[in-house]
C-alpha cells in the first residue's frame, strides 16, 4: 500500500501528510464507513488542529456527522468510537518526531481499520469515487467531551484504589490530559514532569524507548516512588521503571500480564507480535496456555482470528474485556492493582515470576525503497550464515529465525519510518551479542551497499 504502514497513515508533514491528503482521506472514509456519524479526535502536535479541520471537512462533504471530540489520548478515541460513534478517526503520528503527523481510522466497535479494510479504503482516495452529499443532507460538527466518562470507564473496569506512589511522565503528550487524573483517581500520590502539551516535545523524544527515558531511573530513587509510567505522543504506548529505578523491559511488562490472564483463565492464547521475546512463550506455557505472533499492528485481528484473552506488542498492551484496542490506561491500572494484589514491590514480583533473556535491538536507517531488498538479501544471507541452527523461519512483518536454543534474530522494516529493524535475544549475553552483531552487520552492510549514490 502507498498510504497506509504498519498503523495507519504517517509521515512527514508537508513531504507526505498534508491537509489536501487529509480531506481526501476525511472524504474517501465517509464514503467508505457505514452508518452516520464519525468521531474525530487529535493528540498534540503543532499540525494537529489543522489536519483534524481538514479531516472534517472532508467528512462533512460525504453527509457524515461529526464529533469534534478534540485532544485527547489515541485510547479515549478508540472507546469513544465504540460508545458514540459509528467509526473513529485519530490524528496522531503517535511516537514519532514532532515534524510527523498522521491518521488512524477506527470501526465502531473499536478495532483499528484491518488490513484489507484499508487496502479498500486507499483504492477508494485514489479512484477519486466519493459521495458528495447536497446541499441540504451536510450535517453539524458536535464538540462532544469524553474525558470524564472514559477515566471513569476505566476506574469501573480496574476496580481497585491503591496509595502508591506514581511517578509519570507524559512525554508532553495528549497522555497528559487522562493519566495524572486517572492515577489520582485511583488514590496514587502522582509526581508528573512532561505533563503539558506542546506539539514541539520539548522534555524529550516522544517515543519512550529506553534511550530517551533513562533519566527516570535515576528520578525514581531520589523521589523513592513505588512505579514510573512513561507514555509516547497519542498515550497508547507505555513503559516502566520498577520502584528500584531498574527499567522493566517491553516484554517482561508483556509476560507479567500474560501470565496473570492465561492463569485468570485457565489457559487460552495468547497474541504478541513478531518481535517479541522468548519469556512470553516460557511463562504462557507454563501457565497452561499458547502463544501465537502475527505481523506488527495486527494485534486486534489476532484477537479476532484466535479469539486471545490478551494481546500485545512492546510498550503497546491491548485488553479484550475492555475493549479491542491498545489502552495504556487501563495498563497501568491493573498494573498498580497486580503490585497491591501482589503486596509486593514491582522487582520483586518481576523477580518471581519472570525468566531472565537477554534481547538487543536497534535500528538501521533505510530508504523507504530500498527496505524490500534490503530484508529479501538479509534474510538469505542469515538463512545460510545460521544453517542448522534454525527451527523455524516466521515471514510475517520481515523475517524471524526461531533457533533450536530459543534463540531468536529478527529483520523488518519499520511501517512508520524510513528505517530498518534489528532484534536478537539468547538465553545468554553472549548469545545474544553474537547473533545481534552477525544480523546488524549484514543489515548495515547491505544498505550502504545498496544506497544511491549521488552525483557528483
Amino acid at each position: 500500500m502507498k498510504l497506509f504502514g504498519t498503523a495507519g497513515i504517517r509521515g512527514t508533514l508537508w513531504e507526505k501528510v498534508t491537509p489536501e491528503l487529509a480531506m481526501r482521506m476525511g472524504m474517501a472514509i465517509g464514503s467508505y464507513a457505514d452508518g452516520e456519524t464519525v468521531a474525530v479526535a487529535r493528540d498534540g502536535r503543532t499540525s494537529s488542529v489543522m489536519l483534524q479541520s481538514a479531516m472534517i471537512s472532508g467528512l462533512l462533504s460525504t453527509g457524515k456527522e461529526v464529533l469534534d471530540l478534540g485532544l485527547i489520548p489515541t485510547p479515549a478515541l478508540a472507546w469513544a468510537t465504540r460508545k458514540h460513534a459509528d467509526a473513529g478517526v485519530m490524528i496522531t503520528a503517535s511516537h514519532n518526531p514532532p515534524t510527523d503527523n498522521g491518521i488512524k481510522v477506527f470501526n465502531g466497535d473499536g478495532t483499528e481499520f484491518y488490513v484489507e479494510q484499508e487496502r479498500e479504503l486507499e483504492e477508494l482516495y485514489f479512484s477519486g469515487s466519493f459521495r458528495k452529499a447536497n446541499w441540504n443532507e451536510i450535517k453539524s460538527v458536535k464538540p462532544v467531551e469524553v474525558i470524564d466518562d472514559y477515566i471513569g470507564a476505566v476506574l469501573d473496569f480496574v476496580n481497585h484504589e491503591t496509595g502508591l506512589k506514581v511517578l509519570y511522565d507524559g512525554a508532553n503528550g495528549a497522555g497528559s490530559v487522562v493519566a495524572p487524573y486517572l492515577l489520582r483517581e485511583m488514590g496514587a500520590k502522582v509526581i508528573s514532569v512532561n505533563a503539558h502539551i506542546d506539539g514541539h516535545f520539548p522534555g524529550r523524544k516522544p517515543e519512550p524507548r529506553y534511550e530517551n527515558i533513562a533519566y527516570l531511573g535515576q528520578l525514581a530513587r531520589v523521589l523513592g516512588v513505588d512505579l514510573v509510567i512513561a507514555q509516547d505522543g497519542d498515550a497508547d504506548r507505555i513503559a516502566v521503571f520498577d520502584e528500584k529505578g531498574n527499567y522493566v523491559d517491553e516484554d517482561t511488562v508483556i509476560a507479567l500480564f500474560a501470565k496473570r490472564y492465561v492463569e485468570e483463565h485457565g489457559g487460552g492464547t495468547v497474541v504478541v507480535s513478531i518481535d517479541t521475546g522468548s519469556r512470553i512463550d516460557h511463562v504462557v506455557e507454563e501457565a497452561g496456555g499458547k502463544v501465537v505472533r502475527v505481523p506488527l499492528g495486527q494485534p486486534h485481528d489476532g484477537i479476532k482470528r484466535y479469539k486471545a484473552i490478551f494481546a500485545a506488542e512492546p510498550w503497546k498492551l491491548v485488553h479484550p474485556g475492555f475493549g479491542p484496542w491498545i489502552d495504556s490506561f487501563v495498563t497501568m491500572g491493573l498494573l498498580l492493582k497486580m503490585m497491591d494484589e501482589e503486596g509486593k514491590p514491582l522487582s520483586r514480583i518481576v523477580e518471581e515470576n519472570i525468566p531472565t533473556y537477554y534481547l538487543a535491538k536497534e535500528n538501521v536507517k533505510c530508504p523507504d525503497g530500498l527496505k524490500e531488498e534490503v530484508v529479501r538479501k538479509a534474510a538469505e544471507v542469515l538463512r545460510e550464515k545460521l544453517g542448522d541452527q534454525i527451527a523455524e523461519v516466521l515471514t510475517i512483518s520481515g523475517y524471524r529465525f526461531n533457533l533450536k536454543d530459543r534463540s531468536w534474530v529478527l529483520i523488518r522494516p519499520s511501517g512508520t519510518e524510513p528505517k530498518m529493524r534489528v532484534v536478537a535475544e539468547g538465553p545468554t549475553e553472549k548469545r545474544r551479542d553474537e547473533l545481534f552483531e552477525l544480523a546488524y552487520g549484514i543489515v548495515k552492510e547491505l544498505v550502504e551497499r545498496l544506497r544511491p549514490t549521488s552525483p557528483v
